[in-house]
């Protein structure tokens, strides 16, 4: 598999684990490391940093594909 591959696979596992989470415990995500509040900007720019590293550390795994995974 190449690396655009592996990579588009890795990104659609994090965006639904991501969703997972979002949908269950957004605070898991979503809130500060600190009792201060987070802004919408914040939260966006910390979600996004999170999705980043995510992807790249499942580009390194093998990830299985299988047809009935979009069913």
């Amino acid at each position: 598999m190449d690396n655009t591959t592996q990579t588009l696979l890795a990104a659609d596992l994090a965006d639904r684990w991501i969703d997972a989470i979002l949908s269950e415990q957004p605070d898991v995500l979503l809130q500060a490391d600190s009792e201060d509040a987070l802004s919408p900007e914040d939260m966006a720019r910390n979600l996004a940093q999170f999705r980043a590293t995510l992807v790249e550390q499942l580009a390194d795994q093998p990830i299985a594909f299988s047809a009935i995974d979009d069913e």
